[in-house]
């Protein structure tokens, strides 16, 4: 996101605030959605290992991953071969040796993406915080069809394959494997690893991952067990030998096979106080002489009840007329969300007003980053447009774009110079519309400075 400074023109402003404690029910922390007959074998923050067993067959494990607590994945790769490309194969065990003496908080080690079907491997990339570790080959009209994995701190990410958005992505790590719609010798019984993921709160982050790995299933039943669970995004990591698990030095799921690379998963941690922003009002849109409003969500991520009085949410910068905090109604259990919203009464002049926001227990925030809202106010011209803007931001922010400000400006200056093209195409500018267009340049220009 660009940095701002942009001067705020004084507001005096009445606010309507309500707050609501969403119940426990209704609150439910993402990912506890356990089906029958899986019950958990091992376990720490963050992490979980089910295991469901069958009468006369193998049973199905799944790994719960909770980024929001702070669980981790990191991609393990051997020594590079003498062709300096790919790794060189080794068995899982030693990819566990290598990452708990590496990682004091390793739980896990999972087979990376490989495939018992070598022309599928090729197709296969690996990267991690923007290095690449692995490429992939060009692709031709046989290939199946391929998914990015992109695993960030909080949340992860699954999206069809394209080699421009494998290219790009910086997140710490990132995957090319088989998508969730090849069928991968579908109804054939064999070992096989997936991938789930899980949006718990409506947020549209994905903070929680499962790994399911079994010796003996087929894809539509590896899919619907982690759809048990709560997944709702999928993706193929690895089959037959390919397909194994060692967590806490224990082969789960095991082969003798060696294979190129592996997932490590790290255990997180629960803090006593901490709130995890499920989701926001970021850019509320409005003409000058109108009001926004705003809502903020957040949810308890520790491990104790807030209290009234202790916790609040804090005003960091321009707090709109909302006063310095905002305060709880009623104790919030971990796992409950509690929602902030107030209505600003006016804005009196067009720009983009930014206010900050944070969670504070006793003073202290227990918010991993300020809750930023930016309020775009347009000129009176381009009041009939809002809703135009509105669907057009929605869009950019479900990209998860990062210059949605410099975007939103661009859109003003083009919807400023549109208009005056239509009223008054060979004349002198109309003193209302260079008005607009200096004060949306002088916008651009400072953004373009500041970012």
């Amino acid at each position: 996101m660009l940095k701002r400074k942009f001067l705020l023109y004084p507001l005096f402003l009445s606010l309507l605030i309500s707050i609501c404690v969403v119940s426990p029910a209704e609150a439910k922390e993402p990912g506890q959605q356990i089906p029958a007959d899986f019950y958990p074998v091992t376990e720490t923050d963050g992490v979980t290992l089910y295991r469901k067993d069958y009468s006369g067959g193998t049973p199905d494990y799944v790994l719960r991953v909770n980024l929001a607590h702070h669980a981790a994945l990191e991609i393990l790769t051997a020594a590079l071969s003498t062709s300096a490309v790919d790794p060189a194969p080794q068995p899982l065990d030693v990819f566990w040796e290598q990452y708990q003496a590496d990682e004091d908080d390793a739980f896990c080690v999972i087979s990376g993406p490989f495939f018992s079907d070598p022309s599928l491997n090729p197709a296969l990339g690996l990267k991690a915080n923007g290095a690449l570790l692995r490429p992939v080959s060009s692709l031709s009209g046989s290939n199946p069809p391929l998914a990015l994995l992109e695993v960030w701190d909080e949340y992860a990410r699954i999206s069809p394959y394209t080699a421009e958005a494998f290219q790009q992505s910086a997140a710490p790590v990132v995957v090319v494997s088989l998508s969730a719609q090849a069928a991968n010798q579908a109804q054939t019984f064999t070992s096989r690893t997936l991938i789930g993921l899980q949006d718990g709160d409506g947020d549209e982050l994905y903070e929680t991952l499962f790994f399911f790995s079994s010796k003996t299933t087929r894809q539509s039943d590896a899919i619907e067990v982690l759809r048990s669970f709560g997944a709702q995004d999928f993706i193929l990591l690895a089959d037959g030998d390919f397909a194994q698990m060692n967590c806490e030095g224990l082969p789960y799921v095991f082969a003798e096979a060696s294979i190129p690379s592996a997932i490590g998963v790290r255990a997180g941690f629960i803090a006593e106080y901490e709130a995890v922003l499920v989701r926001h009002t970021e850019w509320p849109i409005a003409a000058e002489g109108e009001a926004v409003n705003v809502e903020i969500v957040v949810r308890n991520n520790g491990s104790q009840v807030w209290q009234p009085g202790e916790v609040y949410l804090a005003n960091l910068r321009n707090d709109w007329g909302a006063g310095s905090r905002l305060e709880i109604s009623a104790p919030v259990a971990p796992g409950e969300t509690v929602v902030f919203s107030f209505t600003s009464q006016i804005f009196k002049k067009p720009g983009v007003y930014t206010s900050q926001w944070t969670m504070q227990h006793n003073e202290k925030s227990i918010s991993p980053h300020p809750i930023v809202v930016n309020a775009v106010i347009l000129p009176q011209e381009l009041a009939a447009r809002k809703q135009e803007l509105e669907d057009q931001v929605r869009e950019w922010a479900r990209q998860k774009l990062e210059n949605i400000e410099e975007l939103i400006l661009n859109w003003i200056e083009s919807q400023v110079r549109r208009g005056f093209d239509r009223i008054c195409p060979s004349a002198a500018l109309l003193p209302a519309f260079a008005l607009l267009t200096g004060w949306v340049n002088s916008r651009l220009g400072r953004s373009k400075k500041d970012g």
